[in-house]
C-alpha cells in the first residue's frame, strides 16, 4: 500500500474514533456534546464543497439534504452534524450511517407504531465502525 492509503486510513480511524464517542454518548445520556459534533461538520462541509469544486457533487447534495432534515425537525441537530461531517470526509460511512439508521428507525415504527424516537447516532457509529474494519481488512 502507498504512503497516501496509510493516511486515508489514519484519517478515518479519527473520524470513526470521535463518531463512535458521539454514539456511545447518544446511548448514554441520549445528548452529545457539541466539541464532538462541531469539528466533524465544518471538516466534513469543507470537504464536501472543495469535492463539488472537482464535480463530485453527491456530498454536498447529500450534505444540504440532511441539513434540509434537520430543519424540520426530522433529525436532532448532532445527527445532522455528524452525517453531514462523514458524507464529506467519507461518503462510504455516511452512505452506510444512513441506511443503517434508516433500517433501525423502519424495524422500530413496525415494533412500536412510530411512538419512539432513536438514538441516530448509534446507528451511524455502528456503521461507521463496520465500515473501518472493511477498510482494515481491505488494507492487510
Amino acid at each position: 500500500m502507498s504512503y497516501l492509503s496509510e493516511i486515508k486510513i489514519a484519517l478515518h480511524a479519527l473520524t470513526a474514533a470521535l463518531v463512535i464517542w458521539s454514539g456511545c454518548q447518544d446511548w448514554r445520556r441520549r445528548e452529545v456534546a457539541d466539541w464532538l459534533t462541531w469539528p466533524l461538520f465544518v471538516m466534513g462541509l469543507g470537504a464536501a464543497v472543495c469535492r463539488a469544486v472537482h464535480l463530485d457533487f453527491l456530498p454536498l447534495t447529500i450534505s444540504i439534504f440532511v441539513l434540509s432534515v434537520w430543519y424540520f425537525n426530522w433529525l436532532g441537530g448532532a445527527d445532522a452534524r455528524v452525517l453531514v461531517g462523514l458524507w464529506g470526509l467519507w461518503p462510504m460511512a455516511g452512505l452506510l450511517g444512513m441506511l443503517c439508521t434508516g433500517l433501525w428507525g423502519l424495524v422500530l415504527i413496525l415494533r412500536k407504531h412510530g411512538k419512539e424516537r432513536i438514538p441516530a447516532l448509534v446507528t451511524v457509529a455502528f456503521a461507521t465502525a463496520i465500515q473501518l474494519l472493511i477498510e482494515l481488512f481491505r488494507f492487510i
